[in-house]
């Protein structure tokens, strides 16, 4: 089981109180489009990504900003992004804020503060695939949209979600496009890159890639 699968959204004060009532062992990240920000997630993801029976909230700022009011006033933690806080049985057990978050400190307050043995592996039943990549791509390429919709929209939606997919996701989703910003990508200027790219003719085109990575993502559904 993927970390992917035990991510859950958190946009409303409502759905913070869902969460940590729904689930005894939780923790939350908050998520900001900061290069601290994805460098954090990156520990918080292989330190977490074995226990299968913890549930992972995640709250980007400042969109979210309700829910992470919320998580503040509930839990006392003070507001910091990023943020990782440690939730048992609703209640806060640690939190490591900003540079705090590093690989050693992380590891060891987990091991710390975790049940030895794994319990029930936790499973988010409304979690977001690749389904939504895999239509903007078939769309595509049956020519029910335009490549300049296309591009907008599939690089839209990967900036929205470049802070929390795996590395093995984000890779795959990544590969359409020329980018060498990584995660802290900007859409207009892999858009721009595309564009140079074809006037120079270098490369293949975007719908021969799309077609390629569209079977990929079906290969594996």
């Amino acid at each position: 089981m993927s970390l992917r699968e035990r991510i859950f959204d958190l946009h409303t004060p409502e759905s913070v109180d869902r969460f940590l009532e729904t689930y005894p062992l939780a923790a939350i990240f908050k998520a900001s489009t900061s290069d601290r920000t994805f460098e954090a997630w990156g520990f918080v993801e292989r330190a977490i990504e074995n226990r299968t029976d913890l549930a992972l909230g995640l709250i980007r700022i400042p969109e979210d900003r309700p829910a992470s009011n919320w998580v503040e006033e509930r839990s006392g933690v003070r507001h910091q992004s990023p943020q990782f806080i440690l939730f048992r049985n609703g209640k806060p057990v640690f939190d490591l804020d900003n540079r705090e978050i590093e690989p050693e400190r992380l590891s060891q307050l987990l091991a710390e503060s975790l049940p030895v043995h794994l319990g029930a592996a936790v499973k988010n039943p409304a979690v977001v695939g690749l389904h939504v990549y895999a239509d903007l791509l078939r769309r595509f390429v049956q020519g029910n949209l335009s490549e300049e919709r296309f591009q907008w929209g599939y690089l839209d939606q990967l900036k929205k979600e470049a802070g929390w997919r795996s590395e093995a996701d984000f890779e795959l989703l990544n590969s359409l496009f020329e980018n060498p910003d990584g995660r802290a990508f900007r859409p207009a200027t892999l858009v721009a890159l595309e564009f140079q790219s074809q006037l120079a003719g270098r490369g293949r085109p975007l719908l021969e890639r799309a077609r390629a990575l569209l079977a990929r993502l079906e290969a594996q559904a």
